[in-house]
């Protein structure tokens, strides 16, 4: 098999994950022992280490959800996004 090597950044390979795509790679870490095994569950699963309430949870899902949405946004959206970011961040 030929060798290719591709030089890719770090940073910015992770920001374009999605969350599946990070625990698929959390997965392929622990099964080339690069993470213990220790956080995954008996099915596989990544093992949540933040727990969170049921709102809290909905809350932090709908963010990853509209997080890939920027261009659907109408201005009026995007500015009260704006709104928000000044008033938090």
């Amino acid at each position: 098999m030929p060798y290719i090597d591709i030089d890719i950044d770090v940073d910015e390979y992770l920001s374009s994950c999605s969350r599946r795509d990070i625990y698929e790679l959390i997965k392929t870490l622990v099964e080339y022992d690069h993470l213990p095994s220790s956080i995954l569950d008996e099915k596989g699963n990544v093992v949540d280490p933040i727990k969170r309430g049921h709102g809290e949870s909905e809350f932090f899902h709908k963010l990853e959800k509209i997080s890939g949405k920027y261009y659907s946004l109408t201005s009026e959206e995007e500015e009260f996004f704006n709104k928000l970011f000044k008033k938090y961040l």
